[in-house]
């Protein structure tokens, strides 16, 4: 560097923020990499060991349970097909009326389903970047609030999105889940 250049560190990107990328899982980053690629604006959360539930990833963030986005796979009991259903952690869901407007009666998909089609555990399912196509009903609850925390493909991370923007970007068909 010459003696009268200034050095100018790198500017951050507007349209992520948070922890490092770079600190992330390659599942993770993976997730981050769709993220950008569909332009969504997102800030990364890695959360320390041992955080899990709901209650506990809320205290790690904004505080409030309900922007904390559970992913659930289920799947038709006689056609298999499956569903990527995105709730409020403090909703319960109502799998009879789910099955209602699917046309078919649906159950829980086990992990090792859930693992083969979407390429996460069970526990950390992102909203988008599978490894197979799968039709996303997001729960219309989640859009009383701007953002929402998502899991981000490994246990651990946890992505907050704007919620109109996830469910534009996943092609979310938006339902009462409850």
């Amino acid at each position: 560097m010459l003696a009268n250049q200034k050095f100018s560190p790198p500017q951050a990107d507007p349209s992520h923020s948070g922890d490092d990328p770079s600190k992330a899982t390659v599942a993770t980053r993976r997730v981050l990499d769709a993220l950008e690629r569909a332009g969504v604006p997102f800030s990364l959360k890695l959360l320390p060991d041992g955080v899990r539930t709901p209650e506990q990833i809320a205290e790690c963030c904004d505080g409030d349970v309900r922007l904390i986005v559970q992913s659930m796979i289920y799947r038709g009991k006689a056609t298999k097909k499956p569903f990527l259903l995105l709730h409020s952690a403090t909703s319960k869901l109502n799998d009879r009326n789910i099955g209602a407007m699917v046309g078919e009666n649906l159950q829980r998909a086990d992990a090792d389903f859930a693992a083969r089609l979407t390429g996460y555990t069970a526990e950390a399912i992102p909203p988008l970047a599978h490894l197979n196509r799968v039709p996303v009903m997001l729960d219309d609850a989640l859009l009383r609030f701007a953002r929402v925390w998502c899991p981000a493909g490994s246990v651990g991370a946890i992505v907050s999105i704007p919620t109109l923007v996830l469910a534009r970007v996943v092609s979310a068909r938006i339902v009462d889940l409850t």
